[in-house]
């Protein structure tokens, strides 16, 4: 089974600039992120803002995504049954 890494690149906003007191929304999300499996690996520091490498490891990158469905594995159409009136209903009064 092969190893999967993901790799995020978060910008945490600080209260004041070149400081390492992050708002509150960036506070929970960085919460957040690390209670989900995520890891901070680095930190780049900017006057308003911190930049912050999160990594996580034996994710599997198809979780979450939708199952892609060939036109051999869909079922037949069923054009048969349909009525053949005109659109939306039976029309005018």
């Amino acid at each position: 089974m092969p190893d999967y890494k993901e790799v995020r690149h978060e910008r945490l906003y600080v209260k004041e600039p070149r400081t390492e007191r992050l708002r509150k929304g960036a506070e929970g999300h960085l919460k957040h992120m690390t209670a989900a499996g995520w890891r901070e690996t680095e930190r780049w520091h900017a006057d308003d803002y911190v930049t912050v490498r999160m990594e996580r490891s034996g994710v599997s990158p198809w979780i979450g995504k939708p199952i892609r469905i060939t036109a051999a594995d869909a079922p037949p159409r069923r054009d048969a049954n349909r009525r053949g009136g005109p659109p939306g209903g039976r029309g005018g009064r």
